[in-house]
């Protein structure tokens, strides 16, 4: 029995010699690029989704996403991403139409005027780049205007990142945001 245990032993020592170079190219590489930037300490939080109305067909409807930044984060907030999901009916924002705000929309503080809006690669994908980058402490919030509300009563999602300033910066999933909207009876 011992020298069985013993030649098993033996056998894995041997598999864990031949293996080791090759574990130890892999430990060596790194996923991330020498420059990447990450949130450290407590990460943001998607604080709270909501819509200026939520029946179906009414025309110019904000869509608040609010994200929160807790106080004594290392990195502030350079950009939030948000992806409307597959939804029953496909909804026609107007990016020029957005709104950036420091607080929530019940308590709405200073515009950030200088923030850029854009789509990336479809029109289910919306950039929002703040520039100077949003310091800890703060709410911020982006108000979409939807040129009408869905014309499908149902759920609507948008999944929502989060990614600090730089040039390799490493993005934080916030999760998905949901928007109700009711047939009106």
């Amino acid at each position: 029995m011992l020298k069985n245990f013993y030649s098993l032993l033996g056998t894995l020592v041997g598999v864990g010699l031949v293996l080791s170079p090759a574990i130890a190219v892999q430990a060596q590489t790194d996923p991330f690029p020498a420059n990447a930037t990450f949130f450290t300490g407590t990460p943001p939080s998607l604080a709270d989704v909501d819509a200026s109305f939520n029946g179906v067909n009414i025309p110019n409807s904000r869509y608040f996403f609010s994200i929160s930044l807790p106080a004594g984060e290392i990195e502030p907030l350079g950009k939030v991403v948000l992806h409307q999901q597959p939804n029953p009916s496909p909804i026609s924002l107007d990016l020029s139409q957005t709104e950036v705000f420091l607080g929530m929309p019940s308590q709405r503080g200073n515009d950030l005027a200088s923030s850029a809006v854009s789509t990336s690669g479809d029109s289910q994908t919306i950039v929002v780049q703040f520039d100077p980058p949003i310091a800890p402490g703060n709410t911020v919030t982006i108000a979409l205007l939807a040129e009408q509300n869905p014309q499908v009563e149902g759920v609507y999602q948008f999944r929502v990142q989060a990614f600090p300033p730089g040039p390799a910066p490493v993005g934080l999933d916030l999760g998905v945001g949901r928007l109700q909207f009711y047939e009106n009876r």
